[in-house]
């Protein structure tokens, strides 16, 4: 279990619950070592410290992949990701106990944002004198070139998501994928999620991880 969960990065999955997106799966990984079959219960670990954003992310990852009948438990209610931190070992009890033989972990990898500025009207050159004599020869000469076009600014976030799915008995990775999700500033939050996890539980049962 030494290897369960690298270093907690500082999550904005809070992004995932702001705007509109769309989700892909860039690539998936199988160990050549995971055991045929899918597992016997997941139990998901969002790794996100903001309000409403863990237990959000990790019910739906356990009802998507309990959909066909494959047992999932959250975790959310069971410890705190500080706890996963400082005691893999008595984390992966806690999961073992409540019956599950993996876990899934879902943590954003990396995020870039945009901003992209759209003229809505033309450019004005405008040529003004103010008439001030303590203006100053830079003002007179910069406001010729004032800018009096109107504009619209859009943001746009991308966000390098990591979900990998590990075997709680001997802490190996047995299964990954990376996903990309780019959002723009005025999504539906809650599409924004089942998109995401949809995409991931699909990639799963595809592989047979999952039923």
């Amino acid at each position: 279990m030494k290897n369960l969960l690298s270093p907690l990065c500082t999550m904005a999955l809070a992004t995932l619950l702001c705007g509109c997106a769309t989700t892909s799966v860039k690539q998936t990984w199988k160990s050549p070592n995971c055991p045929p079959g899918p597992v016997k219960k997941v139990a998901v670990v969002a790794v996100a410290d903001q309000a409403n954003v863990r237990p959000g992310l990790e019910n739906r990852f356990a009802h998507d992949i309990g959909q066909n009948g494959q047992p999932a438990m959250t975790t959310v209610e069971l410890m705190r990701l500080s706890d996963l931190k400082e005691n893999k070992e008595a984390a992966a009890k806690l999961m073992r106990d409540g019956g599950a033989d993996s876990v899934l972990i879902v943590r954003l990898t990396d995020k870039t944002t945009y901003n992209r500025q759209a003229r809505a009207t033309p450019a004005a050159m405008v040529p003004v004198v103010t008439g001030y004599a303590g203006y100053g020869w830079y003002g007179y000469y910069d406001v010729v070139y004032m800018d009096m076009g109107a504009s619209h600014g859009t943001l746009r976030d991308k966000l390098m998501i990591d979900s990998s799915l590990f075997d709680l008995n001997t802490g190996q990775r047995l299964w990954s994928a990376l996903s990309q999700t780019t959002l723009k500033e005025d999504a539906d939050k809650l599409v924004v999620a089942d998109e995401l996890v949809a995409k991931i539980t699909a990639a799963m049962r595809n592989d047979g991880l999952i039923r």
